[in-house]
């Protein structure tokens, strides 16, 4: 059992305006029907870097869950607002569904920049750290 599995993010196209792009699906990158819970992956973790030409762009990250093999969907998870210029980053419990599947939506503007750092977890990361934390060097 793996206690982490780095997805690559494979859209080669930025997210524009209204239009979802697809983070993860388990349906495409596993056999469909739970087979990603074979290497005991239970939390899906992102952390999303975005920006535009206007430089105002915002988004939105949602999760779906499917049990009959990703013919529907049904969402469990709405990101709040992220917004350009920061990393934007969660961690959320996949392990009671069989297939998930994670999108990203612009909201006001086409993405000019778009890097989605993505993996799925064993256990959720104990780190209290956010990505605007600033660890200084005590010993300094």
């Amino acid at each position: 059992m793996s206690s982490q599995t780095i997805i690559k993010y494979v859209d080669t196209a930025l997210p524009t305006t209204a239009a979802a792009v697809t983070l993860f699906n388990s349906v495409t990158s596993f056999p469909p029907g739970g087979s990603f819970h074979l290497l005991g992956q239970q939390w899906f973790q992102y952390g999303l870097v975005f920006d535009s030409a206007g430089g105002t762009i915002t988004g939105t990250v949602t999760g779906q869950w499917s049990d009959d093999k990703g013919v529907t969907w049904n969402e469990f998870y709405a990101s709040g607002t992220l917004n350009d210029d920061v990393s934007n980053e969660d961690e959320v419990y996949v392990g009671m569904f069989k297939d998930v599947r994670f999108l990203f939506t612009a909201a006001t503007q086409n993405a000019t920049v778009f890097i989605a750092a993505l993996s799925l977890n064993c256990h959720k990361a104990t780190s209290t750290r956010t990505a605007t934390d600033v660890l200084v060097n005590a010993l300094a």
